[in-house]
């Protein structure tokens, strides 16, 4: 009786280990961030800008938000502002003059993310890019 203890115990750690439905035993999967493309992730992927890097990887960063009112004619302001190292960049179109492979991280904050860590004029979201120093 105690082996079938040990035997049911084995069976439960072993299949505890695995990261993923089809993971092989031992085999560890990192788990990725929806909101966040990691230095791994970038040097993955080649791409010869930013944009292009983020429309391979994550595609719903770049997409329209909206206008934030009724009464705004201009269509800049449906877009995620990008920042990068904590300061204001431009719009999604600056994405295209850096370059993927000088960039350690890239995050995206939803609106009222990033209204409270940006500013509230920041209410489309926000695309924060880190240097790699």
């Amino acid at each position: 009786m105690k082996g079938i203890y040990v035997l049911a115990l084995v069976a439960v750690v072993a299949c505890a280990s695995q990261s993923g439905p089809n993971a092989p035993a031992g085999t560890v999967v990192a788990r990725t961030d929806r909101n966040i493309i990691s230095d791994a992730e970038i040097q993955a992927v080649p791409s010869s800008n930013l944009y292009d890097l983020i429309s391979k990887l994550r595609p719903n960063f770049l997409r329209s938000r909206g206008p934030m009112s009724l009464s705004s004619g201009s269509s800049a302001n449906e877009y995620a502002a990008v920042y990068v190292d904590g300061r204001a960049y431009g719009d999604i179109g600056s994405l295209r003059s850096l370059v993927s492979t000088q960039v350690s991280e890239v995050r995206y904050y939803d609106a009222s993310t990033a209204a409270s860590k940006f500013g509230v004029i920041n209410g489309n979201g926000v695309i924060e890019v880190i240097i790699k120093q």
